[in-house]
């Protein structure tokens, strides 16, 4: 009687929402299979989205774990915690930082990201214990270490983590200094107007929030660390300017990276396009976007979604990952910040002002900001149908809101029906459409 044929192995790198996300929906299809989540950061998944509330004191890292402890054993995962070192593609094999090895029949490589490392030369030799990043666990650790209240700190770079960062340095009782290279801040997201008003929010805070501030360089001065370009000497520098995939370790391996941006490069189902049987999935896949062009997408949603769909191709689901339509929310210290939808931006570069973006035929921009306070809504249309929503200073049901760009609503009825969106309808005045309300023609 011929043997049966054992039970696939599949092994997932990294227990964050992508990896997490596979190995639950690869169980839940195959209740036999050999499932091994391997990660080096922490043993249970977290949410990395957290760090700021962990570092503040206002949640304990078992508070940020989005699944219950007993999740392994509920679902007969096996549980490595180490670092990868190494990938042998033709053996199917695994390297760990401690020497031994581990076998696969397929792979997930959901390694997330990690900080970008600042650009000058010779910034990080012999690890400097005056600069940081706030991505990781480790990050965290490293940075709650070494802050103390009365310091002074940089923060380089406009994005979310870069406000992150700062609030919570800021809170700890440090001289805060947010250093943005554009003319205005967070330009892939917001037009100059609303960067303004966050601006404005964060400098009404106590941080010194600075436009069109590249920093070049730095050097030490004793204890001291001298920025190039501003005139500034602080304690810490945190390095804020983006993340990339965490896919180091991979290289020379036979997965092909992106040169550009380190992701691996995948094909629609999610299968590197160089190393049959190896996947990937969250902030470290080389993924199609709606415009065409293909880069990471560092997002928590994204990355769930990428996981469910790389764990079906791994199971032998003909699957495609398609992102649906784009949202988001964060905050800008207390300033909620939603967003659904398409909205063009032209990213205006350091020390120049930011051109104007194309007036293409058929966009409208809708806008407007409720005097004295930091609440704005804009809506961008084309061709008499609703593409993307921007709010700041309240919150909003995505959810209604990409239900109205499915349905082409017009501009006119999304006005009439804004209400229907509020989320949190006790707590916010009703929206209403107010005399200072602008609709130009231009996206």
């Amino acid at each position: 009687m011929p043997a049966a044929n054992p039970a696939p192995h599949y092994v997932i790198i990294g227990n964050s929402i992508a990896g997490i996300e596979a190995a639950i929906a690869i169980r839940n299809r195959d209740r036999d299979a050999r499932i091994t989540v391997i990660s080096g950061e922490h043993p249970h998944p977290y949410a990395r989205v957290s760090l700021m509330y962990i570092f503040c004191g206002q949640l304990s890292l078992k508070d940020t774990q989005f699944y219950p402890e007993d999740l392994y054993d509920r679902m007969r995962f096996e549980r490595i915690f180490e670092r990868v070192t190494g990938v042998d593609v033709a053996g199917r094999r695994l390297a760990l930082e401690g020497g031994r090895t581990v076998e696969y029949d397929k792979l997930l490589l959901a390694v997330g990201s990690v900080g970008r490392r600042l650009p000058w030369p010779g910034a990080y030799e012999a690890d400097p214990a005056f600069l940081h990043h706030f991505v990781t666990l480790g990050d965290l650790r490293r940075l709650d270490a070494a802050a103390k209240p009365g310091m002074s700190v940089a923060v380089i770079g406009g994005g979310l983590i870069g406000v992150e960062a700062a609030e919570v340095l800021h809170l700890r009782g440090l001289k805060t200094h947010f250093l943005i290279r554009e003319p205005f801040y967070f330009p892939v997201a917001l037009d100059a107007a609303e960067a303004n008003v966050v601006a404005e929010h964060i400098r009404h805070h106590g941080v010194d929030a600075r436009t069109n501030a590249p920093v070049n360089g730095f050097r030490r001065e004793g204890a001291k660390v001298v920025l190039e370009g501003p005139d500034l000497t602080v304690d810490l520098v945190v390095g804020a300017i983006g993340v990339e995939p965490a896919t180091a370790f991979l290289r020379g391996s036979g997965v092909a990276l992106n040169d550009q941006t380190g992701g691996v490069e995948v094909g629609d189902n999610l299968e590197s396009t160089s190393a049959p049987g190896i996947f990937a999935a969250g902030d470290c896949a080389q993924v199609t976007w709606i415009d065409g062009s293909r880069r990471p997408e560092q997002l928590w949603y994204t990355a769930r979604d990428q996981g469910r769909t790389a764990a079906l191709a791994m199971l032998g689901d003909d699957v495609k990952y398609r992102r649906g339509t784009w949202y988001n929310s964060a905050k800008f210290f207390d300033v909620e910040y939603t967003t659904a939808g398409f909205i063009p931006y032209a990213a205006p570069k350091a020390g120049r002002a930011p051109a104007p973006t194309r007036a293409e035929d058929g966009w409208q921009t809708w806008y407007q900001r409720v005097p004295g306070s930091a609440v704005t809504q804009r809506i961008v249309v084309k061709d008499g149908s609703v593409k993307g929503f921007n709010a700041l200073g309240t919150r909003w049901d995505h959810n209604v809101w990409m239900r109205w760009i499915h349905e082409r609503r017009p501009l006119a009825w999304v006005l009439a029906h804004m209400n229907d969106a509020r989320f949190d309808e006790e707590f916010i005045a009703p929206f209403a459409v107010l005399p200072s309300a602008t609709l130009v023609n231009g996206a």
